[in-house]
């Protein structure tokens, strides 16, 4: 963690209560608090234990300009953010030490959040030629432990919540998408106007919330895999004593909300300096430090820019600053590439076979379900399934493979739609030969009647045809065997016309085959690591379980269709018996 310290000048309120300098910037990184108690007449200096020097990376004193403050701090941050590394930026220090003005600036001189982004998004621009970025921001405040978005305000307020990965994350928090700087300080204006900010007698403009803005930059080379870098500017709202600021009523509270959580980030702070204790840090004390947990301890590039005031009056706010600011300086953070690997949708994709597989076993077992009942697990339908493909296809790196895999994705859908088209027809040919089978045993029930045959194992239909004659002329037909004998000759004008469709349909799903194979092996030999071929060889088994799943729930319905055809044509049976 980099700790840089900025004395700021003396304002005039100070120079009219007769306060003295007593903070001195003694070279780039030594800084001397002198005790303003002490006796200058005193040549034995008695009393220099409580003039103390600080070491930081970097100091400035109140000649410093924005540009130099810049420079020697969050600059370097940028170009590890665009290749994925998180980093953070925040000011910490009493109110009225210049915090807001260092990070956010004035007109006249922009601050470190307005010079970073810039320079971010030229940074993004000179590389942009080989390389795809998106870059999005959020801006937010913590007032009275309150979590407000500054981007949409609202009365509602956000609630804190930890990934998978264990990465605190604010839940409803807006993410607004942006191109280049100018709309992103443009939302930035906007929410600093509607940052909580009152005046106190230490203050005219005393911030009375953190503010953090987060700019998230994801980053895909070509060749390479997707990398995610998360820049954090935090302006900390600054301690205060209710003496020296004469709060009253709501000030007050706000001044104690302010101090609860800046003691929590010190009790953080104090925790991680001390090397030698492995006693759990408590980062659940505030949520401002919950914020900050991967910034202080964890994966990120922090920096930390602490503000004292010089004058003499201010000399135990500066003290417990530079006291706090040390500690800090001894803090160690681990590093890490946000590299989004494909390995998590391997396991995912090896989730979804598992669920196809538990599914196929399920229809097996399903023998007895009613035809037209609605199947389980729609979620694990085609639509599901490309969803998959189409993530792992938006994670591709390289242009022609991810060509490939859209031919592919393309040719698996259309085998599976002709698939599903094909056991609609069958279904729809065996509902056919149900009718027309349950029309000839009707006509021929009426025949057998006629002819005094009650039973249903009489002679054969083409001896009973003979036998027939032309006394089929003498007797009209009744209704129901007229109507049988034209639904005959339809079905049978229907299966003609299916069949042609049918061998059509099938010859169109063999062909469909060879393109889904010569597909699978041209992205075998593109795929340039094994977690992509072993991706590929998972994508390719959800498609074959796919369709199995489809023919499966086919057959299923198809068996429950051949039963109850049957039994209708029996209780016909009896009728006609009866």
């Amino acid at each position: 963690l980099q700790v840089a310290l900025r004395i700021r000048p003396m304002s005039t309120a100070e120079l009219a209560e007769g306060a003295r300098p007593i903070a001195h910037r003694v070279d780039e990184q030594v800084v001397v608090l002198q005790d303003p108690m002490e006796d200058l007449d005193d040549v034995l200096r008695a009393c220099r234990s409580r003039e103390k020097s600080y070491i930081f990376d970097v100091a400035f004193d109140s000649t410093a300009t924005q540009e130099t403050v810049y420079c020697a701090t969050a600059r370097g941050l940028i170009a590890g953010v665009i290749s994925g590394y998180n980093a953070t930026v925040f000011a910490y220090g009493p109110t009225g030490c210049g915090k807001t003005y260092t990070m956010l600036g004035t007109d006249g001189e922009a601050g470190i959040c307005t010079r970073t982004l810039g320079d971010l998004f030229q940074a993004i621009e000179d590389t942009s030629s080989d390389t795809e970025y998106e870059v999005s921001m959020s801006y937010l405040e913590i007032y009275n432990e309150l979590i407000g978005d500054l981007v949409t305000p609202s009365l509602a307020c956000l609630q804190l919540r930890e990934d998978a990965s264990g990465t605190v994350q604010v839940a409803g928090i807006t993410e607004v998408s942006a191109i280049n700087a100018e709309e992103v300080m443009k939302l930035l204006a906007r929410g600093n106007r509607q940052r909580t900010q009152e005046p106190t007698a230490a203050n005219r403009t005393s911030s009375r919330s953190h503010a953090v803005l987060q700019v998230t930059v994801r980053q895909r080379r070509q060749g390479r895999q997707l990398h995610r870098g998360r820049l954090f500017m935090i302006d900390l709202a600054g301690s205060e004593r209710a003496a020296q600021t004469q709060n009253r009523g709501q000030r007050m509270k706000e001044g104690a909300h302010i101090n609860r959580s800046l003691l929590a980030l010190g009790n953080c702070i104090k925790a991680l300096s001390n090397q030698a204790s492995t006693k759990y840090i408590n980062y659940r004390d505030s949520k401002l430090t919950r914020l900050l947990k991967d910034s202080l301890g964890g994966n990120s590039r922090t920096v930390m820019i602490a503000h004292i005031s010089p004058a003499s009056t201010a000399f135990e706010e500066s003290r417990s600053t530079l006291t706090y600011a040390h500690r800090a300086k001894s803090i160690c953070t681990t590093v890490r590439d946000n590299l989004l690997s494909v390995s998590y949708h391997v396991a995912q994709y090896g989730n979804v076979v598992a669920d196809l597989h538990r599914e196929i076993k399920h229809l097996k077992g399903k023998g007895d379900t009613e035809p037209g009942q609605p199947r389980q697990g729609d979620r694990r339908d085609t639509p599901y399934i490309q969803a998959q493909v189409q993530l792992h296809g938006a994670r591709c790196t390289h242009p022609e493979l991810g060509c490939v895999q859209e031919e592919l994705l393309g040719a698996c859908c259309e085998q599976a739609a002709l698939r599903h088209l094909l056991l609609r027809l069958e279904g729809t040919e065996l509902h056919a030969q149900h009718l027309l089978a349950l029309a000839h045993r009707t006509q021929r029930g009426w025949h057998w009647s006629k002819e005094g045959q009650g039973e249903l194992d009489g002679p054969s239909d083409s001896k009973r045809d003979s036998d027939m004659g032309d006394k089929r002329l003498d007797v009209p037909e009744p209704p129901a065997v007229a109507a049988a004998h034209k639904s005959i000759v339809a079905l049978v004008e229907e299966q003609s016309r299916l069949q042609p469709r049918k061998a059509e349909l099938a010859r169109h799903f063999q062909q469909s085959q060879q393109p889904v194979w010569c597909l699978e092996e041209a992205l075998q030999r593109r795929s340039s690591s094994e977690e992509q071929r072993e991706v590929l060889a998972l994508l390719c088994r959800l498609h074959q379980l796919e369709l199995e799943m489809a023919e499966m729930h086919s057959r299923t319905l198809l068996k429950g269709g051949l039963r109850h055809p049957l039994a209708a044509t029996t209780q016909r049976f009896d009728e006609h018996r009866a």
